[in-house]
């Protein structure tokens, strides 16, 4: 029996979201280490624990070419919970070999891996690349949801979804891709139309956090609260507050501070040698209300709170007590207004998914029809063109490495085997050298020859889960009448939402009119402060893994119930469809020393950016936090080590 209250959320609707896309139970376990324990028990190590990844858990898709493939997918935490347990630590004998050799195999389809393919082909025209990548469609976390509401077709990312404009092709750096893969330098949005008029509205979905926040119209929500959503908190709404006059008072003077170097000491060598949270309690003296508020945004931009990071990478992203909001106002005060969009972060209607799609025209060109802007961001992918015979560059879907080794005597590296997994089929092929630009987490289990030295370096990186929830909204009036285009919150799901001012795509957009659809989309990073790394990198994919489509959905209702109703919001109305999108191993978390080790070391990501033998290791992690530009940075590298060395 349906609830009256669940009627009210609307959980009892029959609308696209119940339509699942994904039709199979598929029941995993013994592969994850379970709630509370350490990731990094040995391989034959079984966790207590089993949860369903069917229709429950994987929930809708959307539509289009990225339905079947919204996070990590059912087939795909399947196999890599099965490298985990240590399915594929002896060669398997049902392994077919393919006959297949290529001069360079890529393991991994998100930037790293793209970028590794495009360099190679630049360089060395004649060779033979194949892409291994695991999910149903290219890009990692650069994908994106779309939906059909009322007609209206509507994007939203799947994780990865914003970049900055560069002012001009510089060689030798991922900036000349905008060139060498013909993306625009010049974007434009569109304007809110009737009532909403006038609204300021984020063009990507970090910067109305804290960098940018004065910039658009951010409503921070204290529920019970006299006032409980406060616009303007810096400027004129703090008092209207429920803080303390002390947590008032911190909040003032850490917006104040601006760091230096203190005597002559390497200032960033310091910062990563205590956490973010110490610098902010123990060197600034700030309350831990102050460390609490800003534990999300550093969860939702690199992982993990203040407690679990270095204070470099406060430094580094330019957070109060480093860099003054007032510094960044002013900055932005003197951009001329034909400028100012292009000063913003910008973001494609489905995220950086608009990139990866670039990348694979450029390397594929047959893989996506036409040739506009248009065309390459939003037509239908042809599949069969992605890994057809006589291709320079081929790309192999839903095929997962499970065993990636040298063949030879000792010192004497002939070629490279890699055992794929697809469709449940093992198969194997040979190549003159490889790229893993797959995760790290991944990697340590599938590299059969790793070194020791590398075994140890991984061993000091973390990861964490992220969710993100893209909202189908069939208007949002809501929004308007309360006068806000994002919200912040502390408590319940989440921690901040909004909608985007659309990518004006070839003369066209998608609306904006408080009237029309749009896509409200939620960043959810799963943290816990106190809990070490690891363990809490484990007890949070344990929460994302084992919580239903059906439970996140209604945590999301009951949070815009909590935050809108004031506005008018409806849910039986209002919401068109949610999608879920869960990334198990979201975010690096780079701990003490991660970027300057102490006592002489060499740090992690040096000693993991050496090739060994034939093979060479790019991937996003090695620069400490997730962004396109440095993955493909990190596979160029990878692949002009290789070149170097054997080609």
């Amino acid at each position: 029996m349906v609830s009256k209250f669940d009627k009210e959320l609307g959980l009892d609707a029959t609308i696209t979201r119940r339509d699942f896309v994904y039709g199979s139970s598929l029941v995993v376990s013994g592969a994850l280490a379970g709630c509370g324990k350490n990731v990094d028990q040995g391989a034959s190590s079984q966790s207590d624990y089993s949860f369903n990844v069917g229709t429950d858990w994987y929930g809708p898709g959307g539509i289009g070419d990225y339905a079947t493939s919204h996070g990590n997918t059912p087939d795909l935490i399947k196999t890599a919970h099965e490298i985990r347990s240590g399915r594929f630590n002896s060669v398997d004998q049902r392994a077919i070999d393919s006959g297949e050799e290529y001069d360079l195999v890529v393991v991994g389809g998100g930037f790293s891996g793209l970028s590794a393919a495009y360099h190679f082909n630049r360089l060395n025209p004649a060779g033979r690349v194949l892409i291994l990548d695991n999910h149903p469609i290219f890009g990692g976390e650069a994908k994106r949801n779309d939906f059909d509401v009322n007609g209206v077709h509507i994007s939203g990312p799947q994780g990865s979804n914003d970049f900055s404009i560069p002012d001009s092709p510089r060689p030798e750096s991922p900036d000349d891709y905008f060139s060498a893969l013909n993306i625009p330098r010049e974007f434009h949005y569109a304007e809110p139309g009737g009532s909403a008029a006038g609204m300021r509205i984020p063009l990507d979905n970090y910067e109305h956090m804290t960098w940018y926040e004065s910039q658009f119209d951010v409503g921070h929500f204290f529920r019970g609260a006299a006032t409980p959503l406060v616009k303007d908190v810096w400027r004129s709404g703090l008092n209207t507050t429920p803080w303390s006059t002390e947590v008032k008072d911190a909040f003032a003077r850490v917006r104040s501070i601006e760091i230096e170097d203190k005597d002559g000491r390497d200032t960033d060598r310091w910062l990563d040698s205590i956490s973010l949270k110490s610098y902010y309690e123990d060197e600034l003296g700030l309350p831990p209300e102050v460390t609490s508020f800003y534990d999300p945004i550093m969860a939702s931009i690199i992982g993990f709170g203040c407690d679990a990071l270095s204070a470099y990478w406060g430094k580094y992203f330019d957070m109060p007590g480093f860099t003054k909001p007032e510094l960044i106002d002013k900055a932005i005060s003197e951009v001329p207004p034909e400028q100012y969009e292009r000063s913003l972060l910008q973001s494609f209607p489905g995220g950086n998914a608009g990139i990866a799609r670039h990348f694979v025209k450029k390397l594929i060109p047959g893989a996506i029809e036409g040739s506009s802007f248009n065309d390459v961001l939003f037509g239908r992918i042809a599949f069969d063109e992605l890994d057809r015979a006589g291709n320079a560059v081929r790309m192999r879907l839903n095929s997962t490495a499970v065993r990636v080794e040298h063949t030879g005597k000792s010192n004497e590296h002939e070629r490279v085997q890699i055992t794929y997994a697809n469709n449940g089929q093992l198969s194997q092929l040979k190549a003159k050298a490889v790229v893993m630009a797959s995760g790290g987490w991944v990697n340590r289990h599938v590299l059969k020859d790793l070194p020791a030295e590398y075994h140890g370096a991984y061993a000091k990186f973390g990861h964490s889960p992220v969710l993100v929830a893209n909202v189908a909204l069939t208007n949002w009036r809501f929004l308007e009448r309360l006068g806000v285009s994002a919200a912040i919150w502390s408590g319940g799901f989440g921690f901040t939402c909004n909608i985007r001012r659309p990518m004006i795509v070839d003369g066209k957009s998608q609306p904006l009119h408080p009237d029309e659809p749009i896509v409200l989309t939620f960043y959810a990073p799963i943290f816990k402060p106190g809990l070490g790394r690891k363990e809490q990198g484990a007890v949070c994919r344990a929460e994302l893994l084992n919580t239903s489509f059906n439970e996140y959905e209604r945590q999301i209702r009951e949070q815009m119930m909590m935050m809108f109703s004031d506005g008018g919001f409806d849910p039986v109305k209002d919401i068109a469809g949610i999608i879920l999108n869960r990334w198990g191993h979201a975010y690096v978390n780079p701990g003490l020393g991660f970027i300057f080790a102490a006592d002489g070391n060499t740090a992690p990501p040096d000693v993991i950016r050496e090739p060994y033998g034939r093979i060479a290791i790019g991937h996003s992690e090695l620069r400490g936090h997730q962004y396109w530009s440095g993955a493909a940075g990190e596979g160029r590298r990878a692949v002009e080590a290789l070149l170097d060395l054997h080609f």
